[in-house]
């Protein structure tokens, strides 16, 4: 029982990076989604997205959040493996 709640908690913290960084990528290079769906318009968007992808001031924030997350990772294992053993 406790190895299933450690490990959805786990996925459910990197989901959470993942979906919040994926929207933060969309907010900066300035798409929405419906009109981002449509031919020559959908390849300058992902051209914004790929140019936002090279910069610093994005993966900077990334790998802070995903430091946490891994630190709150290794906690939850610690902790799951000190209730079981």
């Amino acid at each position: 029982m406790v190895e299933l709640i450690v490990q959805i908690v786990v996925v459910s913290l990197w989901g959470a990076m993942i979906a919040i960084h994926t929207r933060r990528l969309l907010r900066l290079a300035r798409i929405e989604a419906p009109a981002s769906l449509r031919g020559r318009r959908l390849r300058q968007n992902l051209s914004r997205v790929w140019w936002w992808l090279g910069r610093e001031e994005f993966w900077r924030a990334v790998q802070i959040d995903g430091l946490r997350c891994t630190q709150i990772t290794l906690m939850l294992f610690v902790l799951a493996l000190g209730l079981l053993i």
